[in-house]
């Protein structure tokens, strides 16, 4: 199960970091729009491949979107300090975006698995 969601995790992250990429240094989007664009395009890939690959939920969607969103939100939060403040201090933003990554993916495998896709 965590190989998935490690695999889950990559995509999402290429996703992410490539949408991060393509509209901060190709198309001139300002570092913290760009890294919220690109967050919900990951965290779009993420939900479903999780729920479908790694978790094999049948829950019901609602509930669990809602606790999946409230995660997200949580998550956010922690991405744009990550990324804007290691950026302030001098890492490069695809750096400070991927230390974001790595310190929240173990909790998130914790939460996801107890949590948002948990099973009764």
């Amino acid at each position: 199960m965590f190989g998935r969601f490690l695999l889950v995790g990559v995509v999402s992250y290429l996703t992410d970091a490539g949408t991060l990429a393509l509209l901060h240094s190709g198309g001139g989007v300002p570092l913290l729009v760009a890294t919220s664009i690109a967050f919900a395009v990951g965290l779009a890939v993420n939900y479903g491949l999780n729920r479908v690959l790694t978790f094999g939920s049948a829950a019901p969607v609602g509930s669990e979107v809602t606790r999946y969103l409230l995660l997200v939100l949580a998550n956010y939060v922690v991405t744009l300090a990550l990324v804007g403040g290691l950026t302030a201090v001098g890492l490069p933003y695809l750096g400070s975006k991927t230390v974001a990554t790595v310190v929240l993916s173990v909790a998130n495998f914790v939460a996801y698995r107890s949590w948002v896709f948990r099973t009764r």
